[in-house]
């Protein structure tokens, strides 16, 4: 596949990946990699949507290229609660033979309103729109994507874990309702996914049946593909099926934290950036175009002050700590769910 006219992504006639991560299929000539977990610039940053800030400024375009030159034999967006960049992708690009179609869905437990990110991949614009209709209750989401077939996995397990919910429930109803668990995420605390794999690989053990997976969580260009799912497949289809089916495995490696500040300030200053094609955008209203002007003026002195790396020191040791608590208490963890006494 190769385009003209400057547009070209990826020819793995012409084109050499830059990196080729090592894997332990790398000998197999069916083995296939695809980063189950990057955005693009229409995951938008909903908490300040008035703003137009985004969680990720990278055009699909961009990442679909970066992954290829990284070794991916397939790509995909999950963007949050969106398949536009995705749609972008593809309607630009229709021959596009090696993309598929992903999100990642914000959905909640109604009692309790813990927060959970699904990641939900191969869907088309129908159960998107249907998935985004029932996001608010996980308990009428699931349901819905197994009766569609669709396969999706639980990301980042404990980054959003609420300490006041009981673990043991929590896990236990997480067990129970996902048979795939994102056990690397590129964006966490290494201790974060450690005590994920070690939490999903001891029921695995047990005979419950898990698949593992691993996606960069990049929120820009420079650690897309970083960390991967792997599998042995002849195409998309098949590759997803093996997901499902755990015939599959999860690689890669994190980033170190000064990574994870130093992508806060990249997304600052894409975000200043973009502040002149933003006035200048037919897409928004006077009210709107004054509302994010506004924003990103009283944004500077919070940018230059350090709060961003602040806030991203106390979200990376709240990880460390709370993946360290379920750590010394696993083994009890798991006896309890399995003996079904979670409280």
């Amino acid at each position: 596949m190769a385009e003209s006219d400057g547009n070209r992504l990826w020819d793995p006639e012409r084109d050499t990946p830059k990196v080729r991560p090592q894997d332990p299929l790398q000998n197999d000539p069916r083995a296939k990699r695809a980063d189950l977990h990057c955005h693009s610039r229409y995951s938008v940053f909903k908490y300040f949507r008035r703003a137009n800030t985004r969680d990720c400024y990278s055009d699909p375009e961009a990442v679909y290229r970066t992954a290829k030159e990284r070794g991916m034999s397939y790509v995909t967006l999950s963007d949050h609660d969106s398949i536009d960049g995705a749609l972008f992708l593809l309607n630009k690009h229709p021959d596009l033979d090696d993309f598929f179609v992903s999100e990642e869905v914000e959905t909640y437990f109604p009692e309790t309103r813990q927060r959970v990110h699904i990641g939900v991949y191969g869907l088309d614009e129908r159960q998107h729109r249907e998935i985004q209709r029932l996001r608010p209750n996980i308990r009428e989401l699931v349901p819905y994507l197994r009766q569609e077939g669709l396969v999706f996995a639980v990301n980042h397990l404990l980054q959003n874990y609420r300490m006041k919910n009981v673990a043991a429930r929590y896990i236990g109803e997480m067990i129970e309702m996902f048979d795939v668990f994102e056990v690397i995420n590129g964006a966490m605390a290494s201790s974060n996914n450690r005590v994920t794999y070690q939490l999903v690989d001891t029921f695995r053990r047990n005979g419950r049946r898990i698949s593992m997976v691993g996606g960069s969580d990049a929120h820009t260009l420079k650690h897309v593909a970083k960390v991967y799912t792997v599998s042995t497949a002849d195409s998309i289809p098949e590759f997803i099926e093996n997901v499902r089916n755990g015939t599959c495995l999860a690689w890669g490696q994190e980033m170190r934290f000064v990574d994870l500040v130093s992508d806060i300030y990249l997304l600052l200053f894409a975000y200043y950036a973009e502040t002149r094609n933003d006035l200048q955008s037919l897409e928004y209203t006077s009210g709107d175009k004054t509302l994010q002007l506004m924003g990103r003026l009283a944004g500077i002195p919070t940018a230059i002050s350090g709060i961003p790396a602040a806030i991203t020191s106390l979200n990376y040791l709240k990880q460390i700590v709370v993946s360290k608590g379920i750590g010394w208490k696993l083994s009890s963890l798991i006896e309890k769910i399995e003996r079904g006494s979670p409280s």
